[in-house]
């Protein structure tokens, strides 16, 4: 797994804890607030590893935008970290081929465990 990895969360507290445990593993983590800022950042630098979004942003919502990356960019990686527990919603992520790490205690540790796989 590669080490560049673009983090979407709204939450600014949230998005610099996160990028803060990315580090301490050696992950560069580009942090945005807003799925527009997330596919320009794309078009700009491109050369992400993985993705990782909140489910629900300001502009959209991860799964919508998880269809926007995936047009753009195939085959990128993209995990979701949410509280959202609707059974239809996380299913629909998971067959999309979505990591879906649940906002929980443990979701540091989920978040680096899905990125070494």
């Amino acid at each position: 797994m590669g080490r560049k990895l673009l983090l979407i969360e709204d939450d600014s507290f949230m998005r610099e804890m996160i990028a803060l445990v990315l580090a301490t593993e050696n992950y560069e983590a580009s942090g945005v607030e807003s799925g527009t800022e997330a596919l320009r950042l794309l078009r700009e630098c491109g050369e992400y590893d993985a993705v990782i979004s909140d489910m629900y942003l300001p502009d959209t919502d991860g799964l919508k935008l998880f269809e926007q990356i995936n047009d753009g960019w195939p085959g990128l990686r993209f995990l979701i970290l949410t509280s959202e527990t609707d059974r239809n919603i996380v299913r629909k992520a998971i067959s999309l081929g979505i990591t879906y790490i649940p906002k929980d205690e443990n979701f540091a540790e989920s978040i680096l465990a899905a990125l070494r796989k």
